[in-house]
């Protein structure tokens, strides 16, 4: 086979390479792998004897022997290549990038099925960088990777040395988190106790991908739904699986890929992953809760960790008596927090001047909260939102007050609600007491103005 061979690697990345050379000596060939990863197993096959003629003016193949049952018969290598008098050539036309790509996925199965062992020792390079296989008889050779990432070889019968490059670019997953006021997504979101926040995840698979697995690490204020797991397009349980028990890397999930599925790809596979998870009580109101993402690949390939933080926040009630300039903190008032859709937040009471906002149907939760005179009321896990305070009871000797307060909750958390009380006695209103009275005394003086009138006209009628 005089021709240039390309072989873009499938599966383990395969590499096929022309190791021959008419003017070297046995054992003095080489093949270097450039950009190899670190901590993947590199493994080097002889398919091929190279035979030369005495003159050295022409060459041929021969089946290596632990190839025969793949180059014959039914094996997957016969429909590639002619076998004539033990010579091989390559059929007309199945040389192109899709056979070539084929070919090295069956070799590399048929490698792994009958377990054949490396010409010579398998390399695993403890840095990222730059492998050589020497020692090498001429021939035609099949490399693996335990990477799985694309690979391609030009190289022609007289070259003593070959060189590839195995390395594409890392596959790196990118998160977002939902903010549910706009519904666009992004590295961080707001998020109040008991909010569902969604997640995306784009990953683009590798053509030839092996063992990808995602992994997801949610910090405590963050309950996973396992059952919200989607990936456009594929199936769980057939294509993925989703996998929440018996991890050891401190993961609240794996996503892991079915080999099955990934040995399907004929190119590179850009996918969506979309879950979710709610805001629970464990949130930090300082920091929010992280949620972490990256891929493995291979035999210990990895990714950088992608993240996300979903925050909450906090706010202080301070309750005291109208025209007090030292703002003495007034007791015994009661508020609702409600929402910008008027609805009642439920809280949970912490402490006599703590609550937070109740995860669901919690146990527990109140209505409402009452001021005390040890300290500011405060309030956490609520929403960068707008909410109102709405004074349902009054302290003794105070006026309720007429108007729901509102609150726009601040990303610092510093904000403080001040809430002033006027004292006294209201006034009366109408359809109070005093326009009964009002009517009442009204009628009486209308019924004494008709008497007097009565009376006058029957003493002029005497007169």
């Amino acid at each position: 086979m005089k021709h240039a061979t390309k072989f873009a690697g499938i599966l383990l990345a395969v590499v096929m390479v022309f190791a021959m050379a008419v003017t070297a000596f046995a054992g003095e060939n080489t093949i270097t792998v450039t950009g190899a990863q670190k901590g993947e197993t590199y493994s080097i096959y002889k398919m091929l004897d190279l035979k030369v003629n005495d003159a050295q003016t022409a060459y041929s193949y021969t089946v290596n022997s632990d190839w025969t049952d793949f180059f014959t018969g039914t094996g997957a290598g016969a429909q590639y290549v002619d076998i004539e008098n033990g010579y091989v050539t390559w059929k007309t036309g199945k040389d192109t990038a899709s056979d070539m790509e084929a070919f090295g996925k069956a070799a590399a199965s048929y490698a792994a099925v009958k377990s054949l062992a490396s010409v010579v020792t398998a390399i695993k390079p403890s840095t990222d960088g730059e492998i050589t296989f020497s020692g090498l008889d001429a021939g035609y050779y099949l490399i693996t990777s335990t990477n799985g990432t694309l690979a391609m070889v030009y190289t022609t019968p007289d070259k003593p040395s070959a060189t590839i490059n195995e390395k594409n670019a890392d596959s790196v997953p990118d998160k977002l988190v939902q903010e549910d006021s706009d519904s666009k997504w992004y590295k961080e979101n707001s998020a109040q106790i008991g909010d569902t926040v969604e997640f995306k995840v784009t990953l683009e698979i590798k053509k030839g991908a092996r063992n990808y697995v995602l992994h997801d690490k949610m910090e405590d204020g963050l309950t996973f739904n396992a059952n919200s797991v989607e990936i456009a397009g594929l199936t769980n349980g057939t294509e993925y699986t989703v996998v929440t028990t018996g991890l050891n890397d401190d993961c609240t999930f794996e996503i892991r890929f079915e080999q099955s599925y990934l040995d399907t790809l004929t190119a590179n596979t850009n996918i969506t992953v979309t879950y979710d998870a709610v805001l629970n009580e464990k949130v930090d109101v300082v920091a929010g809760e992280k949620n972490d993402i990256k891929l493995t690949w291979g035999d210990s390939s990895t990714s950088e960790w992608s993240e996300t933080v979903t925050k909450t926040y906090k706010f202080e009630v301070l309750k005291y008596a109208a025209g007090d300039t030292a703002k003495k903190h007034l007791a015994g008032a009661t508020f609702q927090l409600k929402d910008a859709a008027d609805n009642v937040v439920k809280l949970i009471k912490v402490s006599d001047t703590e609550y937070r906002v109740a995860n669901g149907a919690e146990t527990g939760a109140v209505d409402s909260f009452v001021t005390v005179a040890s300290g500011n009321i405060v309030i956490k896990g609520v929403d960068l939102d707008a909410y109102t305070l709405v004074e349902t009871a009054a302290p003794t000797g105070y006026n309720l007050l007429k108007d729901p307060l509102s609150v726009t909750v601040e990303a610092a958390n510093s904000l403080v609600v001040d809430v002033p009380n006027a004292s006294g006695t209201e006034l009366p209103s109408t359809g109070g007491i005093g326009t009964t009275v009002f009517y009442i005394v009204g009628s009486v003086l209308v019924v004494g103005a008709v008497v007097l009138l009565v009376t006058r006209k029957r003493m002029g009628a005497k007169n």
